[in-house]
């Protein structure tokens, strides 16, 4: 038993003397012998160059998905669908048939209409021959005045029942061509809301479908009122004749590879009048048809201009109170610089005040930091 104890508080003994040799060899290689008897730590830093140039600051704001058009067909005449033409969710173009509507009442009615102008017609012909005659023997005075004027009354009265019944024709057409129920505008059309067999009425308010044009789409993002002036600044300084608008970011994923390029027009700014508030509309490109209508997504819109350095975000450091400071290298040593920062974009701060151009600002390896310490520097790398 005294063995087994002797045995165990060498071997204590032996591990307490193997760190002290370690703590000793790890102080001796991080000082550096100054001749004079003296030594210093040496800290490991990575630095980069502050440099300031010009920065826009975005409002980050959602917004909602709108269709460019959007058409709710609905019948104009009055009949039985015996046939859909479209498959739902097809991308259609301006004029693609969708609904059949029975024709054979239209086409009757043609034949009626065209009927009733050809007998006007032939009455028509009738009463310019009579009229002819008349006139004839109206210039010897061989026919009394109120014959011819009755006679001129009739035949006026008889072409203009023919250009009434030619009018009352085309209408009829026209009928008939409304039968095909077509597409008023280009776009994707939605699921079918009327089926083979049911009977529509001309003008009913319940549409027979949907179709939405989503090529390029508009966002709706709401603002207090007080930003138009900032807004209004932009676009000014883009020119008052600016067709491109004010350029923003629209963020419906995660993926920044993702994101899409819209605008502002300011025609596109109006006011609520329940709340107040600025809605502000924005025109989007989707060519890949990523944006749908009704979808909620966030935009980056463009709140000011102003000159700032970009810093990574491991640089700051903050007071126990949440003030943003960083360290400096100022002739070999170092310095603390408190700062104003006026946002962060894509994991960097951007600092207005505090730094000054080519200032060399420590981005890492503040902890190695003392007093009296001597900075090894090297060029950060992201």
């Amino acid at each position: 038993m005294a063995y087994l104890f002797n045995k165990m508080k060498f071997l204590c003994f032996f591990i307490s003397l193997t760190f002290f040799v370690t703590a000793c060899g790890e102080s001796v290689s991080n000082e550096q012998d100054f001749g004079d008897g003296t030594f210093a730590n040496t800290a490991n830093v990575a630095t980069i160059d502050a440099q300031f140039s010009e920065v826009t600051l975005y409002d980050e704001l959602q917004g909602r998905v709108r269709p460019l058009r959007s058409a709710e067909i609905r019948p104009q005449v009055t009949g039985i669908i015996i046939q859909r033409l479209f498959r739902q969710g097809d991308t259609l173009t301006h004029g693609d048939p969708l609904f059949q509507i029975d024709q054979d009442a239209f086409e009757i009615d043609i034949d009626i209409k065209q009927a009733a102008l050809s007998q006007s017609l032939a009455n028509l012909a009738l009463l310019q021959t009579q009229l002819n005659r008349l006139a004839t023997l109206d210039r010897t005075e061989a026919v009394s005045k109120q014959a011819f004027e009755d006679a001129s009354f009739n035949q006026q009265i008889a072409a203009a029942t023919v250009e009434q019944n030619r009018a009352q024709l085309e209408h009829s057409k026209l009928q008939l061509k409304y039968a095909r129920v077509s597409a008023p505008i280009s776009g994707i059309i939605g699921e079918a809301l009327v089926t083979e067999g049911a009977l529509v009425i001309s003008n009913d308010a319940k549409p027979m479908a949907v179709i939405q044009q989503i090529d390029k789409v508009y966002i709706d993002v709401r603002q207090p009122a007080s930003k138009l002036s900032q807004i209004r600044k932009f676009l000014d300084g883009k020119g008052s004749n600016n067709k491109q608008g004010l350029a923003v970011t629209v963020q419906f994923s995660e993926n920044r590879a993702e994101d899409i390029k819209g605008s502002i027009l300011f025609s596109g700014i109006s006011v609520d009048e329940n709340t107040g508030d600025l809605i502000v509309r924005i025109i989007a490109d989707n060519p890949n048809q990523l944006l749908l209508p009704g979808m909620y997504v966030r935009t980056q819109i463009p709140r000011r201009k102003l000159q700032a350095v970009r810093i990574p975000e491991q640089a700051v450091l903050r007071t126990s109170s949440g003030d943003p400071y960083l360290f400096v290298v100022v002739d070999g040593n170092y310095e603390r610089r408190e700062l104003v920062i006026e946002g962060i974009q894509s994991g960097e701060y951007l600092v207005s005040q505090g730094l000054s151009n080519k200032d060399t600002v420590i981005v890492s390896g503040q902890e190695n930091l003392q007093q009296g310490a001597q900075l090894s520097l090297s060029t950060w790398l992201k």
